[in-house]
């Protein structure tokens, strides 16, 4: 601020020759202090900058060797996680074969019985319809005695 009005003040055309001339070291000096100080700032900035990038790449490197790491780490778990399901893919097929399998022997046992049964009932049918006929002969020859002993009986009381 102070060199803007020493710049002010050597614009101005009522100072004397000898006083533009001392305030223009005036200006002179104030212009040099405040590049000197502002060439501080500026290698000061430039020095956080730099500071600040390399730890920028510090970290961005250590994220990456993070990441590098963690993709590998899921790539390994992925392909163990490929292998188990190929594992359990296997079991389950196999398992669904012995199901299939059993099913068919289960289903087998069970017609086997049925037909069993089928037989059973048949030999029961047949059966019962040889006692019958035997007790329809039975009846027949009853019925055939009761008719000769009325005949019998009929001609006893003729006689």
């Amino acid at each position: 601020m102070e060199c803007q009005i020493l710049k002010q003040q050597l614009i101005d055309e009522k100072i004397f020759h000898d006083q533009q001339q001392e305030i223009a070291q005036l200006y002179l000096k104030c212009t040099q202090q405040r590049n000197t100080e502002l060439q501080k700032q500026l290698t000061e900035e430039k020095t956080q900058r730099l500071i600040f990038f390399q730890q920028l790449q510090q970290k961005q490197s250590e994220i990456t060797k993070q990441l590098e790491s963690t993709v590998n780490e899921q790539a390994a778990r992925i392909v163990h996680l490929e292998n188990e399901n190929q594992s359990l893919q296997n079991t389950l097929s196999a398992l669904k074969e012995q199901i299939e399998r059993l099913n068919i022997q289960e289903y087998q046992k069970r017609i086997d019985l049925q037909n069993k049964q089928i037989e059973d009932k048949d030999a029961y049918i047949t059966k019962l319809k040889e006692e019958m006929e035997a007790i329809n002969i039975n009846q027949l020859q009853d019925k055939q005695i009761e008719k000769v002993l009325t005949l019998l009986k009929t001609l006893d009381v003729s006689k």
